[in-house]
């Protein structure tokens, strides 16, 4: 790791953990992760349940990182989480700042522009299929563009543990060399989202909008680490949520 921690992250990690807010934060990063993991373990069981009907297995493994390549979001709730499992591992945020900077020459680009249409049409209440359908070539050609997460080291995810529930709730069922993306076989995907009950309460834990506001996962993190979650959280004044 060639990066170290800049001047700024750490005043900016200072200013998090300052105050009435950073008695908030701590306790909000604790309950959401607790919450986090139970999802995590609800959705697994689900969909172990599935293919047992289904006569079906996962097939995903250690150092499997196929799906790595996807365009990924986070929410603003979320990603304050992932920025903590960040601050107490300073290893592994000074890998992230590494490798934001090769994932920003290839991934900022496209990653905005699917970030503004999604913001754009969630703030116009269209409805999701239409957003899904519309952002849908542009993540197809992100994944085109091979470009690896920025959380990905030596073959592993190293925010494993509050990794994003869009990851968490994505597995195969098929050899997994059918999931590269220019093979002839398509690979049998299962994409799980945690149950309303679940959904709900994560989203009671705070103001819903910090759930409701999403960006591409590395570019929320960068934002969070260099700018803190005040600008964020005034950002989503201007959408209609």
């Amino acid at each position: 790791m060639t990066k170290q921690i800049s001047r700024q992250i750490k005043k900016i990690e200072k200013k998090e953990k300052k105050g009435s807010y950073g008695v908030w934060r701590k306790g909000f990063c604790r309950k959401y992760s607790e919450l986090l993991t139970r999802i995590q373990n609800n959705t697994y069981n689900s969909l172990a349940e599935t293919n047992t009907s289904k006569d079906e297995k996962i097939t995903c493994r250690k150092g499997c990182t196929y799906c790595c390549f996807h365009y990924v979001t986070v929410s603003l709730a979320h990603g304050i989480v992932i920025v903590d499992y960040l601050y107490k591992r300073k290893a592994l945020l000074k890998q992230f700042v590494d490798n934001y900077e090769k994932w920003y020459g290839k991934g900022f680009l496209i990653s905005d522009s699917i970030d503004n249409m999604r913001i754009q049409a969630f703030s116009s209440s269209i409805p999701i299929d239409r957003i899904i359908t519309d952002t849908r070539p542009l993540s197809q050609h992100y994944l085109e563009m091979n470009i690896q997460c920025p959380f990905l080291a030596d073959n592993k995810c190293f925010i494993y543990d509050v990794r994003p529930t869009s990851c968490s709730g994505h597995y195969s069922v098929s050899p997994p060399d059918w999931c590269v993306s220019d093979l002839e076989q398509q690979p049998v995907l299962h994409n799980i989202i945690p149950n309303d009950e679940d959904l709900i309460e994560i989203t009671q834990l705070s103001d819903p909008r910090l759930a409701l506001y999403e960006l591409t996962l590395p570019k929320m993190i960068n934002r969070l680490l260099n700018e803190g979650s005040s600008p964020l959280m005034t950002e989503i004044e201007q959408y209609n949520f």
